[in-house]
């Protein structure tokens, strides 16, 4: 895969006056409101570089072969419309709904596409052509494959969407959701995937060089005949065992995991406590990152400013833990207990608790630290806390900027001046929550139970 992807969008289309567009864009709208004298916009072969297009309901449009190079298309609707071969270059798709619509062999270079919905959407390369007295072997195949090179797609939707194919080299899918998606021989050189949801993707033959996976989760996705050199895995959700006859996995970052025995870790335990004791000038400071302790009992463990990054926590209890200031950034904690841990100033960066118990846990700031008398809030920026019970859980000041709290429990829970922006709280509950003062810009679905 050499990533080239042509540009052929002809120079030669006819480009409309403001008053055509404006009277082809008003007979759509009529089109869509079922009105007799509506026509659905047909725009195809059009060169309409740079047009704006924001916030309009384009749905069911014909975009095909258009030139819509540094187009504005800010939270336009373009549900099931057809883009085919079109040229998106730079164009502004931020917020855009792209359900179900035909990008096929269309070019997005550099596009933005920043919290865009794109279930469904089909960006697959366009089959060849079967022309008489040719067998399917020889059909003539000259379509280029759909380019989202450089595109920076933020907390982008593309889940069940036909990648397969498509080329996605250096672009930014931070926090995506990929799920469902098909990207069987997709180029994904450098691509930064940090956050983002992968479960049941189809990675078959993708080119995965050099990008960066941090914090993924790539539960149950397909990667047989993947190119991993050089990737990071650091704090992926991954089947380790899927990595085996995978190319260049000898040269992935975080892809191995140290293993701890129960009398190690009692070991480190005591140390880290004559650590804390002493003000760390005897023993030595519980760092166990990158280590698999998946299903251990450390209830009531006294782990304040230890070091669990990366650390694989899958199913352990954590109940009444002593966590204040500790590092669980990518952290893997799905169906761990953490009821009544003690988490005051903790960092939760990009940490995995989906299906976790958080009951009475304290999140609250760690406050006068130090010689300035510092306050640290809790910090789980970025998380996946899908289905967490957060219930009564002390959150003052906490930090969820772009956290997933779908379907958590937020029943009775302080977030007084917490930093909610750009969090996902699809199906939370939150009788009774106290949201006083707390950042809620870009909230989504949100539905709030007054006390």
């Amino acid at each position: 895969m050499d990533g080239h992807v042509s540009t052929h969008i002809s120079g030669n289309l006819r480009q409309l006056s403001p008053q055509e567009l404006r009277q082809i864009l008003q007979l759509h709208e009529l089109y869509l409101a079922r009105e007799p004298k509506g026509r659905r916009a047909v725009l195809a072969y059009y060169d309409l570089s740079a047009a704006d297009l924001s916030d309009q309901d384009l749905s069911g449009a014909d975009f095909t072969g258009s030139c819509l190079h540094r187009a504005i298309f800010k939270n336009t609707v373009l549900r099931a419309a057809t883009l085919m071969t079109a040229d998106l270059r730079a164009a502004n798709l931020n917020g855009a709904d792209l359900t179900g619509a035909d990008l096929r062999s269309s070019c997005l270079r550099g596009a933005q596409l920043n919290r865009a919905k794109l279930p469904k959407a089909d960006m697959s390369k366009i089959k060849p052509i079967s022309l008489p007295g040719l067998d399917d072997a020889k059909a003539r195949d000259d379509s280029p494959r759909t380019d989202l090179s450089s595109i920076e797609a933020h907390d982008c939707d593309f889940s069940g969407a036909n990648m397969r194919g498509a080329a996605f080299i250096r672009a930014d899918l931070t926090d995506a959701n990929m799920e469902n998606t098909d990207l069987n021989g997709a180029d994904l050189r450098h691509a930064m995937i940090t956050g983002a949801v992968l479960d049941h993707a189809d990675l078959t033959g993708a080119n995965l060089c050099g990008a960066n996976l941090r914090g993924a989760v790539l539960s149950h996705a397909i990667l047989t005949g993947c190119e991993m050199k050089g990737v990071d895995v650091s704090g992926a959700i991954l089947d380790r065992s899927l990595l085996i006859g995978v190319e260049g996995v000898e040269e992935m970052q975080g892809a191995k995991l140290r293993v701890v025995t129960v009398p190690e870790l009692a070991d480190i335990l005591h140390l880290h406590q004559v650590w804390l004791d002493t003000h760390g000038k005897e023993g030595t400071r519980a760092v166990l990152s990158d280590c698999d302790l998946t299903g251990f009992n450390l209830g009531s463990a006294k782990l304040a400013l230890s070091v669990l990054s990366r650390a694989v926590l899958r199913g352990a209890d954590l109940s009444q833990a002593s966590l204040a200031m500790c590092d669980l950034s990518l952290a893997d904690l799905r169906e761990a207990r953490l009821d009544w841990a003690d988490l005051r100033g903790a960092k939760l960066v990009r940490a995995h608790l989906s299906g976790a118990t958080m009951v009475h846990a304290n999140l609250m700031p760690l406050e006068n630290v130090g010689d300035r008398k510092y306050d640290f809030p809790a910090n789980l920026e970025g998380a996946k806390l899908t289905g967490v019970d957060l219930s009564d859980a002390q959150m003052r000041q906490a930090k969820f900027a772009s956290a997933d709290l779908s379907g958590a429990h937020l029943d009775r829970a302080d977030l007084s001046e917490a930093d909610l922006q750009n969090a996902n709280l699809k199906n939370a509950t939150s009788e009774n929550t106290k949201f006083d003062g707390a950042a809620m810009g870009d909230v989504r679905n949100l539905r709030r139970v007054a006390p």
